[in-house]
């Protein structure tokens, strides 16, 4: 017979709360939805009470579980990359252990629990502190937590570019929320992909560009301002309602920050309206958006991979605010202490730099995410569209529907992410049509504007940014070029390395077919392999290569080459040779393309 044990469940509490800040919530009904009995095998057996029209569900089996969730297990161990899994359903744990001991040792778990009571029914019953300490596994069971989910998984997939696999525990069945977890992750990932195929070198070349012209560029990391909490901000995008109150932010100058996406410029000119900033992040879209900000030399927070056309004719007005490892090397200093989500388009860029510039109320104007009319943006330009045939509807923000799309949709998702992850900053909708964002305040832009007025605050925002003192000055102009030097030197280094690792995979899979992986000869030249590798890993130019001018991240070998078996070894091992003999021609290129902008 098995009882519950409140000692163990402490322990499993203090654990968790070690590593998760929280302790778990019991359920004081929890015996009355859950019991748990004893297997043959003397292991937990646990009960859903009721949970089928002819009684209880059985969630594991009674003749043993552990046997069970092996047999489960078996054959999604056949992985040939790092792999990320995200589980849905903890169960008594032993599926999830049955996972952890078939997959290859790099796989990393994320189970996704949506019973916070039934982890801890579980937690008194059997000893869980093994799992919950495991780096590899990683629980969401508080609706905290799992608001957080897909922001910390995609953090995973940008740094270590993993497959992706849904698998959902026996006798649970995937939920709403666990497949939009999932749906929303997936086309994260194949976004990422695609976008290094596609445009990662370009976003290179516009880095290397601002690299070489920090000494007439502003960072957001500089921007100081001891009331600016007081103040709302408006993000003016660019959707087809915006021509319905756009006039009314003349209202709001002086009272609100107000940020233009780069897309909204052409219409704000049209009504006179002179946002305090414009905001743009784009390698690929034309500077012509930006054509008003150019003229009345409006201040253009930025990415450092605007395209390098915009650059150029908005040198002295750029404003810098996504520094990566690269900028913080050349700088010494950062906007922000985390990766930047931007949400995949402008306005989502917009939203991420004023919460953390530390605005608390942030209000949307021109946000449909929608089309209004057949329209989809507020000036007549087809840019940006040419790829979006599909049409959904969707429900609006004034309880009809509209038609969007799934580009569209994904950036409402985003909104919807941050509202629920940073609840102290209230979101005001005042787009006045579109699509619905769930958490945001519905609201005209005039009543905004009529709260706003009342208050009385006003402010020269555009002055502000103007004071911003250049990124770079004379003094610390030689360290950037000596920083930018070194790591031309290291991409020449880089090209030896992975033409001789190339060579030397070449070499050992030779060995490997005719005397084996395990051989003394084969072992001998897998640690010359690993001493290289060391090397490359420890090279700064290494992770910019893999990470903006691979043009396929799943090409890049892990950092732990699985060699179990001989066939096993013949495969990593020519992968791993094509690669390396391409990374070799990459990082020649690479080199060229900084020399281009160096001189």
């Amino acid at each position: 017979m098995i009882h519950k044990d409140e000692v163990m469940r402490s322990n499993n509490f203090a654990a968790f709360e070690e590593r998760y800040g929280f302790i778990p919530k019991v359920d004081d009904r929890e015996d009355t939805m859950y019991r748990m009995e004893e297997a043959s095998d003397k292991e937990p057996v646990l009960f859903a009470k009721n949970a089928l029209p002819s009684g209880d569900l059985r969630l594991n089996s009674s003749y043993s579980p552990s046997y069970e969730a092996f047999v489960w297990a078996k054959g999604r161990e056949k992985q040939t990359r790092r792999t990320i899994v995200i589980l849905c359903g903890f169960s008594t744990g032993v599926y999830l252990e049955a996972l952890l001991n078939s997959m290859r040792q790099d796989t990393e778990i994320y189970v996704y629990e949506p019973d916070q009571a039934l982890f801890s029914f579980v937690c008194a019953y059997k000893e869980l502190t093994d799992l919950i300490n495991n780096p590899r596994i990683h629980l969401f069971i508080s609706e905290q937590q799992i608001n957080k989910m897909i922001d910390i998984i995609y953090n995973r997939v940008i740094s270590d570019k993993p497959e992706i696999i849904g698998v959902v525990t026996p006798f649970y069945a995937a939920d709403e929320r666990y497949n939009s977890i999932c749906s929303q992750i997936g086309d994260l990932s194949v976004a990422l992909r695609n976008y290094k195929k596609k445009r990662g070198r370009n976003a290179l070349k516009c880095r290397i560009y601002a690299w070489n012209h920090l000494d007439r560029a502003r960072t957001l990391a500089d921007f100081h301002m001891d009331d600016l909490a007081d103040y709302p901000a408006v993000i003016v995008a660019a959707g087809p309602s915006l021509r319905k109150n756009v006039h009314v932010l003349k209202e709001l100058k002086g009272k609100a920050f107000i940020l233009a996406t780069d897309r909204a410029l052409d219409t704000l000119k049209e009504v006179g309206v002179l946002p305090d900033a414009a905001i743009s992040v784009d390698a690929e879209k034309s500077a012509d958006f930006l054509q008003y900000a150019i003229e009345e030399k409006i201040p253009v927070i930025s990415s450092y991979q605007l395209n390098i056309d915009a650059q150029k004719k908005l040198l002295g007005q750029l404003i810098f605010f996504d520094e990566i490892s690269y900028e913080r090397s050349l700088l010494g200093k950062s906007f922000s202490n985390a990766a930047i989500d931007m949400g995949g388009n402008v306005a989502g860029a917009a939203f991420s730099v004023l919460r953390i510039m530390g605005f608390k109320k942030i209000i949307l104007v021109g946000q449909d995410l929608a089309y209004l009319e057949g329209k989809h943006h507020a000036d007549d330009r087809n840019d940006g569209m040419d790829e979006i045939s599909d049409t959904i509807e969707i429900p609006g923000v004034n309880g009809d529907t509209v038609k969007s799309n799934r580009m569209w949709i994904k950036y409402r998702d985003y909104y919807e992410r941050q509202i629920k992850i940073y609840p102290g900053v209230e979101i005001i909708d005042a787009t006045e049509g579109g699509a619905l964002i769930q958490g945001t305040k519905v609201m005209t832009l005039k009543t905004v504007a009529d709260d706003i007025t009342q208050d009385g605050k006003c402010s020269d925002f555009e002055s502000v940014f103007r004071e911003i003192p250049f990124a770079v000055d004379a003094k610390s102009a030689g360290r950037v070029k000596d920083i930018i030097s070194g790591w031309t030197a290291e991409l020449k280094d880089i090209s030896e390395i992975s033409g001789e690792l190339g060579d030397l995979c070449g070499v050992l899979s030779e060995i490997c077919r005719h005397s084996g992986i395990n051989s003394g000869e084969a072992q001998d030249k897998l640690r010359g392999i690993d001493e290289l590798r060391k090397k490359l890993f420890s090279m700064e130019m290494n992770r910019l290569l893999e990470e903006y001018w691979v043009e396929d991240m799943y090409k890049i070998p892990p950092r732990v080459m699985y060699m179990r078996t001989d066939e096993e070894a013949l495969e990593s091992l020519k992968e791993s040779m094509e690669y390396y003999l391409a990374l070799s021609v990459d990082s020649d290129s690479l080199r060229h393309e900084f020399k281009n902008f160096n001189e």
